[in-house]
């Protein structure tokens, strides 16, 4: 190929004498060699920090100024040698210790193919913008719509399945850094030939970006040493009216500058490694020094939030940072801390969990946080969006008694005389009828959301609270509630198309009756939304808390900057809506619980304490008269 494009160039162009091309390269000043190199450094800086995007989107854990400096070598080194894919992997290999084969063959092949795509948006600009020819901008408008619809699907669908092989793509942060860093480098590199041209020649900066950004495009394409001839002909053939002789110079200077001169560096960087050991260790975080990902089968009992029990279905884990917990789930896009702290500060996570999604190309999130929370995120400088009112009752002092309870009494009054009565699960739970029942509710109201919130499986309700709702010998609903050692909250609540009225206020009447026994201080109805948007949601599910007259207390969401907001309430509302298979919580963690043993607590204190709130107990089931409610227990 390389060949066919010298033999085009040779037949439409009148090459210049040796001397002639040696005058014109002579007159080039010394400022401009020097201003050529610096461009060029500043174009394998930015390249340096490609692969950094690339480390982080592969989790290689080797992220670092080694991986900078083996990227920068490993693109110069296949720039001269050619077959990239070959000759970058085997760079970046030889010179980034612990790196694999395989490794290094996908961060090359990752790296390649998404600075083709980077190029092709910064061209579809460029030609759009800037159009050397009236064909430039239909062609510009072209890659710019495919880029779109690409980055579109990257985040409806975040894996690429291609038989048995899936792919995932980048984030869109990763994306936004790779474009970022490819124009960085492609603007340095063509300014680098720009400042090469001889005094004859008058082309403007922005044309000469254009073309040599199309031209490299396909110089990559071609996997020829340098892109040789390639280059040359596509650079010709965009500017015909212009000096042939001294643009051939110019290419000449640039082909020295910008590909000899590097690739002689990288030689003698990948002749000898050793001598690099100074950078081989990657540079230590002190803001992630004692970071630990621990399994959801550790979710301590004595944590904060009863809530963040959720992680044990949906993958996500026990994030420490130091003594502080968090309950993380890692998305595609984001990496989330679910509610408040687990355990410990919030203040001393918000640094940590920024640094922390940073490493795997996210946007760090805090979803549902307190107030008081938030307000210290807001002062850190973060920005905060409140999202949620969550209905919170005390059931050591809950009574139905009142006006704000008047509706409570009428419910619970249809459920008594429709013959409802509510028992706590046993420990082998019913899950044929609770099956049927749950898949009879997904009938009616769609499929459940998850990720947030929980999703029928059989371990997972064997780690929660569950009480049924009984009409004769029939199981008509049932609800599940997330436990901690000083809170409860709601979790599922599954209630049968042709249940009568009031059967979901007596199952959560029942739950209430249970934590004022076992002396629980507070009981979470979970929350619902409260933002400007909410009037056009369901409000179904807030009359029915109402009920109760809970506290309604605000939650709120917070990111470091409005795009990370941007990027997270996205990926968030795709994981609720359309969450991924539910992940079946682990045998061990059920075992454990059942025999006693929660969670990462071994303590005798802890043991019982998980045996109590696993026995089943009797539940108060219905109204009398007037406003006493039914002492009618269950075994």
């Amino acid at each position: 190929m390389a060949g066919l494009c010298l033999w085009a160039i040779f037949t439409r162009i009148e090459l210049p004498s040796l001397s002639d091309l040696g005058g014109l390269l002579g007159g080039l000043r010394l400022w401009q060699w020097l201003a050529a190199c610096g461009a060029t450094g500043i174009s394998f800086w930015a390249l340096g920090r490609y692969d950094s995007v690339g480390h982080r989107h592969l989790q290689t854990g080797l992220d670092g100024p080694q991986a900078r400096h083996a990227g920068m070598a490993a693109i110069a080194f296949s720039q001269l040698v050619g077959f990239g894919l070959l000759t970058g992997a085997y760079a970046r290999w030889r010179m980034v210790p612990g790196l694999t084969v395989m490794q290094a063959a996908q961060l090359t092949g990752l790296v390649g193919v998404t600075f083709l795509a980077a190029l092709a948006v910064i061209c579809g600009i460029a030609m759009v913008l800037f159009p050397v020819f009236a064909w430039f901008r239909p062609i510009g408008a072209l890659l710019l719509a495919v880029a779109g619809a690409a980055s579109l699907l990257s985040f409806v669908a975040p894996r690429l399945n291609i038989g048995s092989l899936s792919l995932r793509w980048p984030s869109l942060a990763a994306m936004a850094a790779l474009s970022v860093w490819a124009l960085i480098d492609v603007m340095a590199a063509g300014t680098a030939l720009w400042i090469l041209l001889p005094s004859s020649l008058d082309i403007s900066w922005t044309t000469l970006l254009v073309v040599y950004a199309i031209a490299l495009g396909a110089a990559i394409l071609s996997s020829a040493p340098g892109g040789t001839g390639l280059l040359e002909l596509l650079v010709f053939s965009l500017l015909p009216a212009h000096d042939s002789a001294g643009l051939l110079a110019a290419l000449l200077a640039f082909r020295l500058v910008y590909y000899a001169l590097p690739a002689a560096i990288a030689c003698m960087m990948m002749l000898a490694p050793e001598r690099l050991k100074t950078i081989r260790a990657p540079v230590t975080d002190p803001d992630l020094l004692g970071a630990q990902h621990r399994s959801a089968e550790t979710l301590p009992h004595h944590r904060l939030r009863a809530e963040s029990g959720v992680i044990r279905q949906n993958g996500g884990h026990v994030q420490a940072f130091g003594f502080n917990q968090l309950a993380l789930l890692d998305s595609p896009q984001i990496s989330v801390a679910l509610f408040d702290p687990v355990i410990g500060s919030f203040k001393e996570t918000l640094t940590p969990l920024q640094r922390y999604a940073r490493q795997r190309n996210a946007a760090p999130c805090y979803y549902k946080c307190s107030a008081r929370n938030a307000l210290a995120a807001r002062q850190a400088g973060w920005t905060v969006l409140r999202i949620a009112s969550e209905a919170v009752v005390s059931p050591i002092s809950f009574s139905e008694s009142g006006s704000n309870h008047r509706q409570l009494r009428r419910k619970l009054r249809h459920a008594e005389k429709a013959g409802i009565s509510v028992r706590p699960a046993p420990p082998n739970l019913p899950l044929a009828q609770m099956a049927a029942l749950d898949q009879a509710w997904q009938n009616r109201h769609g499929n459940a959301h998850g990720t947030t919130m929980g999703r029928f499986e059989a371990n997972y309700l064997a780690t929660q609270r569950v009480f049924l709702a009984w009409q004769q010998e029939r199981i008509i609903g049932f609800v599940s509630l997330h436990v901690a050692k000083t809170e409860w909250c709601l979790d599922l609540i599954r209630i049968c198309p042709n249940a009568p009225d009031g059967t979901g206020h007596i199952l959560l009447r029942a739950a209430i009756a249970a934590a004022k026994e076992d002396e629980i201080p507070r009981l979470s109805l979970a929350a619902v939304p409260d933002h400007r948007y909410a009037a056009r949601m369901d409000q179904g599910l807030r009359r029915f808390k109402a009920c109760f007259a809970p506290d309604w207390q605000p939650r709120y969401m917070a990111c470091p900057t409005w795009g990370d907001m941007v990027i997270a309430g996205f990926e968030l509302f795709r994981l609720i809506h359309h969450p991924d298979p539910v992940q079946p919580t682990s045998l061990t963690q059920f075992d454990a619980l059942r025999s006693g043993h929660g969670g990462a607590d071994h303590g005798a204190d802890q043991d019982a304490e998980t045996a109590e709130w696993h026995r089943p107990r009797p539940v108060a089931g219905g109204m009398q008269s007037g406003s006493a409610h039914s002492a009618a227990r269950a075994s």
